[in-house]
């Protein structure tokens, strides 16, 4: 790029650039930058000071990388490299570091940062010791800093602009949720410069319309970066359960056209993974026709935790699911006295980047005498901490659940008086995420809690005994949540034998 596009570098030096000496001997503090980032992973002394240097760090290059792209520089000055002892240096760094990629100066942002993460670290009785320790780290990172000039390897407004960085990235740093927020911009930043710089080399080695593919490289590009820094506000959001405008659906479980249109690229690396998913399962239940079986709250309410199902997997699942109960074919003449079955299927949605299968389900159940589909969605984001979202949106949504249970019993039964037909109904609940191995086993446990048929003391054996592939480490279902939600008194159905 800097051989093919010269006008478009750009020259940094200032008339003070010009005064400021090179100082050979400024290599070695210089040099000193890698070793402190290094060993600042082993100082720090708690997790929260680990995780916040490396929110500091990651969010730094991403965005030193960003600007180094949409602003490439160079430094301007010619540098010969000394014949003393610190020669090995500057030929070290002609190697390793070349003289582009100039503002922001990331060894001024890190020096910055390192220091402030570092400061206290060194706790002792003796104030003096602290002191000193301090002193100790503001001198490097000072040298650092200044070596950056001293070198002759970035400009002063290099320097200012690393320091403005930093200072940005501090601020930022504080307000950062999680570290899914932080993943979901580095994605973001990463996938814009790799669709971005792609495109580029795509358009030099074609002869036709070079610039048609450069430019729609950089469309594609920054449409990948919106997308997904649109999704870190999502996740940045406190109880985002709340505002469901970010991924809207139709009744029947659909992403709507606007959702596409925010998300699609996001929407596109799910339904992937909701591919990889059911082969995953396939693979998993190598010798087991039917994994996902459900588990009996009592004789008439069954619940199951799948994953999004596709359209080849939803007849055999459904005829599974309610086999156990009755026949699915209609009843023949011969058997015109036979109970009726009445049956109905809640599906709960929980995945918000993704269609549910709940339309796919409901055709097939049309083929099923009296069976009803009814579609609950829940916008869990992937990995997303299930205490993220407020008590009271799952204690609605069980109560959801709890009310079209007993609206159609009250139904089947007014229907099963007047008619003078013996019969009974079925509620099959599936919940459902893209991959069935986190959020639907997760919200599942915890309705399971609300109705009283698992106790904190039971809960994990059964996760382990019904879906021993689940991921729901305490991060994600805490034992604070789950103790909060067994003590919340509602409906209790009698346990299955």
């Amino acid at each position: 790029m800097y051989t093919l596009y010269p006008s478009q570098i750009y020259n940094l030096a200032t008339p003070f650039d010009s005064m400021i000496p090179f100082i050979p001997a400024m290599i070695v503090p210089y040099s000193w930058s890698l070793i402190l980032f290094v060993a600042s992973f082993f100082l720090v002394r708690t997790s929260t000071q680990l995780s916040l240097l490396s929110y500091r760090l990651i969010l730094t290059t991403i965005f030193a990388c960003l600007i180094f792209y949409l602003y490439p520089a160079r430094f301007s000055f010619n540098r010969s490299i000394p014949d003393d002892w610190t020669q090995f240096g500057y030929q070290f760094l002609q190697l390793v570091d070349k003289p582009f990629n100039q503002l922001p100066s990331l060894h001024v942002s890190y020096a910055m940062l390192l220091g402030v993460s570092l400061w206290d670290v060194v706790a002792s009785k003796k104030r003096w010791i602290s002191a000193a320790y301090r002193l100790l780290l503001t001198g490097i990172c000072t040298l650092i800093a200044l070596s950056t000039v001293l070198t002759y390897q970035h400009h002063l407004l290099d320097m200012f602009g690393g320091v403005v960085l930093a200072v940005l990235v501090l601020i930022l740093s504080n307000r950062i949720r999680n570290a899914l927020v932080i993943k979901h911009l580095t994605l973001g930043v990463i996938g814009f410069l790799l669709i971005a710089i792609a495109g580029f080399y795509f358009a030099n080695m074609s002869m036709i319309a070079s610039e048609v593919v450069e430019d729609l490289a950089i469309i594609i590009a920054l449409y990948w970066l919106i997308s997904f820094t649109m999704l870190t506000c999502v996740y940045q959001q406190v109880k985002p359960i709340r505002d469901i405008r970010w991924f809207q659906k139709s009744s029947s479980g659909r992403l709507t056209v606007y959702t596409w249109m925010k998300f699609a690229p996001i929407i596109i690396i799910y339904n992937g993974m909701s591919l990889l998913g059911q082969w995953y399962f396939k693979v998993f239940s190598k010798g087991q026709k039917y994994p996902l079986t459900p588990y009996a709250i009592n004789d008439k309410v069954n619940v199951v935790a799948s994953p999004r199902l596709t359209q080849a997997d939803v007849d055999s699942y459904l005829a599974y699911w309610l086999s156990s109960y009755s026949s699915l074919e209609l009843p023949s003449s011969s058997e015109s006295n036979r109970p009726a079955v009445r049956y109905q299927i809640i599906v709960v949605d929980l995945a918000a980047e993704i269609s549910s299968h709940a339309h796919n389900l409901e055709i097939a159940a049309n083929g099923i005498m009296n069976t009803a589909v009814h579609y609950l969605y829940l916008p869990l984001l992937d990995l997303q901490p299930l205490n993220d979202v407020l008590l009271q949106d799952y204690i609605n949504l069980f109560k959801q659940i709890d009310a079209l249970i007993r609206s159609a019993e009250t139904q089947a039964f007014v229907t099963n008086n007047k008619d003078k037909v013996e019969g009974s109904l079925i509620t099959l609940i599936n919940f459902h995420c893209v991959m069935g191995l986190s959020r639907s086993i997760g919200v599942q446990v915890l309705y399971l809690l609300y109705c009283g048929t698992l106790t904190v003391y039971n809960y994990q054996s059964w996760i382990e005994q019904h879906y021993s592939h689940a991921h729901l480490k305490n991060a994600y279902l805490p034992q604070s949540l789950v103790e909060t939600m067994a003590n919340y008194k509602s409906v209790t159905y009698s346990t299955a034998p």
